[in-house]
């Protein structure tokens, strides 16, 4: 049965996200070396730990971009590669919404990274922008696809209930604020 907990564990986060099959994943030209890198101990990230019973399937990190918007990192040991991991992705946003104030959780994937561009789709986050030339990998820019997941209660109120204009409309014409 696969359970999350949140972890302040920061050496197994390290060993987790310093692992030779998902390090060179998950870092950048920015990045230091595995054996330099220590993850940020702050209490505003959140370090959720997924198990498949005893068993550690890896790390997810979560940083808040606002009260209600955190940006998602996945670091899935090899043994969960696959369905196990499947499942824990589709899963960990219902325990998010149940232990947080997240209501919409989002990620920037790097178009080079195939499986990640396909794990973020089948975990049912949605495409909704490119962040073109946002990401340095061996000397290369490449594209970022931005997907994101919204708790699905809580739908965005419209344009007419807040009596505001929308941001297409004004960036559309050209407006400043």
């Amino acid at each position: 049965m696969i359970r999350f907990e949140r972890s302040f564990d920061y050496e197994l986060v390290r060993r987790v996200m310093t692992n030779p099959a998902i390090y060179p994943h998950i870092s950048d030209d920015g990045s230091p070396l595995a054996g330099e890198y220590r993850p940020i101990e702050h209490e505003a990230i959140w370090y959720v730990a997924a198990y498949d019973g005893d068993e550690l399937l890896g790390i997810w990190m979560f940083c808040p971009q606002n009260a209600v918007c955190w940006e998602v990192h996945t670091c899935l040991l090899p043994s969960a590669w696959g369905e196990r991991g499947q499942i824990a992705a589709r899963l960990l946003p219902l325990w998010i919404w149940a232990n947080t104030n997240c209501r919409r959780i989002v990620s920037n994937v790097p178009t080079t990274n195939r499986l990640a561009l396909h794990f973020a789709a089948k975990a049912g986050m949605r495409l909704f922008a490119v962040n073109e030339a946002s990401y340095l990998k061996y000397g290369q820019l490449c594209d970022q696809a931005m997907f994101g997941l919204s708790k699905p209660t809580e739908p965005a109120r419209s344009e007419a209930e807040t009596g505001s204009e929308s941001i297409a409309e004004t960036v559309g014409e050209g407006k400043r604020g």
